[in-house]
């Protein structure tokens, strides 16, 4: 029994120093964090300030690579090569975050600078302002974050907001100023050019050129225009005229350096049609006396060259200029990849159904000619709506939700050119188009999962043959009462 209580004594007695050890390291830490009240001051004020506008010399070292930047007596900053497209926005941004810069704490005495991270510094900033050049090294962040030790040269260390530094974290080209890419809304055509051919897409809203008015993208094949899922190709649009650079590389790239990105012949060429619209003065005004302004419509084109993959990235450049970037692998893995067939519609049927006057449907052999016909009803506060309904011999059928149905039709896959087979259920719409007076929609047998869609005679779409069926029955009831 003696022995197990000393035991749980020696055990207590363990704990009690393992206690005072963490305590112990704790007042350290907090001293250091903290340091006494005779070097340390917790008054926040300011500690560096100049103006912006008297500012001649700017230059900073991060990262190893140091940047050195001039402004002029017209407040336009330069680089000393002449050639670079520098962003004045970023060293604007700079000299006015130095307007003004405040300490939260001031730690007057420092023991080592190297405990603060300031014998070499994370970032050294060198600023000229009139006759005065003054030098700033931002060391280490604290440990609990939000703050980061600074240095003036004065001997004291002070303790300032962590997000200085962001607007000094820049090496070279991320001051660069990149080229723009123009919003394109207005898109009429775009082809992407590659070793395999070209695919070219035109956006055409005058009816006619397909059974659906609905379509409005078209494969150009040499004019012959075939009419191309909405969706998909809107997709494809979206990856181009959505494109942003990822970053410079390069701003003064030759003809002999193109080939370093494998530009000097690019994998594609991607050209975009478009119309560009501005506002311009007519030299009019209104009844206020304000300028009238009119919309100008000017075709426009951007073309866009790829050249070859940087790990996740591409390297890309606008057709003409020197300047090359990276941009994600992803849009030019699209873009290389694109292929009109990849793009055909992948709907079962997309009827204007305001425009179809009747339809046969061809079901167990037996063929039913429904025309569609227009009746008005009025409500109690006279009010008169038009509604359509299909008639069979007279007799009205309530067809149009199952007509609906086609529509819905989920595709499960595709077999271009297949040879249909047995017939299941025939569709003939008749619309007063005049391009499309009819439009052939035939499901035929295909295999024992799958029924093959034949539209307008071209068969290519697969649907699920349990979920045609189901409809053959739904016709069944309606056309023959059962």
């Amino acid at each position: 029994m003696k022995a197990f209580t000393d035991m749980t004594r020696g055990r207590k007695l363990l704990l009690l120093l393992l206690c005072l050890i963490a305590l112990t390291a704790a007042a350290l830490l907090a001293t250091r964090l903290a340091p006494s009240e005779e070097t340390a001051e917790d008054t926040t004020q300011v500690i560096f300030s100049l103006d912006p506008d008297q500012v001649t010399d700017l230059s900073w070292t991060y990262d190893g690579s140091t940047v050195t930047l001039r402004k002029d007596g017209d407040s336009n900053w330069s680089y000393p090569d002449e050639a670079f497209p520098l962003d004045a926005a970023y060293p604007d941004a700079m000299v006015q975050a130095l307007s003004e810069v405040e300490a939260a704490k001031t730690i007057q005495e420092p023991e080592d600078l190297a405990s603060y991270g300031l014998e070499e510094g994370v970032c050294t900033v060198s600023v000229t302002a009139g006759e005065e050049t003054h030098t700033l090294t931002f060391g280490d962040e604290t440990s609990l974050g939000g703050q980061r030790y600074l240095s003036l040269g004065d001997g004291a260390v002070y303790l300032v907001d962590s997000t200085l530094l962001d607007d000094f974290a820049l090496g070279l080209y991320d001051l660069v100023e990149e080229e723009t890419i123009p919003s394109m809304a207005d898109l009429t055509n775009l082809s992407i050019e590659t070793s395999g051919g070209t695919l070219s897409i035109d956006y055409q809203e005058e009816g006619g050129l397909a059974y659906s008015d609905q379509y409005t993208w078209f494969w150009d094949q040499e004019g012959s225009l075939t009419a191309l899922d909405s969706s998909l190709t809107q997709s494809l649009v979206d990856t181009v005229t959505g494109l942003t650079w990822n970053a410079c590389v390069d701003y003064q790239a030759t003809e002999d350096t193109l080939g370093t990105y494998g530009l000097d012949v690019p994998a594609a060429t991607v050209t975009v049609q478009y119309t560009e619209s501005t506002q311009v003065e007519t030299n009019e005004t209104d009844e206020n006396g304000d300028p009238v302004y009119e919309t100008q419509e000017t075709p426009a084109t951007f073309t866009l060259e790829l050249g070859d993959y940087d790990g996740d990235t591409c390297y890309a450049r606008l057709a003409g200029s020197s300047m090359v970037y990276r941009i994600d692998g992803s849009v030019a893995d699209t873009l290389l990849a694109a292929k009109g067939s990849d793009l055909l519609p992948q709907d079962v049927i997309l009827l204007d159904w305001e425009d179809v006057t009747g339809v046969d449907i061809t079901l167990d052999g037996t063929t039913y000619t429904l025309d569609k016909e227009v009746q008005e009803e009025t409500d109690e506060d006279g009010s008169t709506t038009e509604t359509y309904v299909y008639q069979l011999e007279g007799e009205t059928v309530e067809i149009t939700d199952a007509l609906d149905t086609l529509a819905d039709l989920e595709v499960s896959g595709s077999d271009a050119g297949a040879a249909p087979g047995t017939e299941e259920i025939a569709f003939t719409f008749h619309q007063d188009k005049e391009a499309f007076p009819t439009v052939t929609l035939t499901f035929s047998q295909y295999d024992s999962s799958s029924c093959l869609v034949t539209l307008n005679g071209e068969s290519r779409l697969l649907v699920s043959r349990d979920g045609l069926l189901d409809l053959m029955d739904t016709f069944r009831t309606l056309l023959q009462g059962e």
